[in-house]
């Protein structure tokens, strides 16, 4: 994920959810994942997504350290 601008947004997974602030120019990797994204900030949030996809003969590996959990919480939504 690439952000665009600076924006706060609650994402909720279930019954959980984590408020995060992230800054323009931001890139972090994300897990496959479900959520919804709710905008609590003053900002439109804008970014790009770039899905990877599976090689031939099995899965991809993930980069080392994932910026997402720190940023996004624990539960890395």
């Amino acid at each position: 994920m690439y952000t665009l601008n600076a924006f706060r947004r609650r994402l909720t997974v279930g019954d959980q959810h984590n408020d995060v602030s992230i800054e323009a120019g931001s890139t972090m990797w994300l897990r496959a994942q479900e959520h919804s994204g709710e905008n609590i900030g003053d900002t439109e949030s804008h970014v790009i997504f770039v899905e990877l996809k599976e090689p031939a003969g099995g899965p991809a590996g993930e980069p080392d350290g994932d910026g997402v959990t720190e940023a996004l919480g624990p539960e890395g939504f």
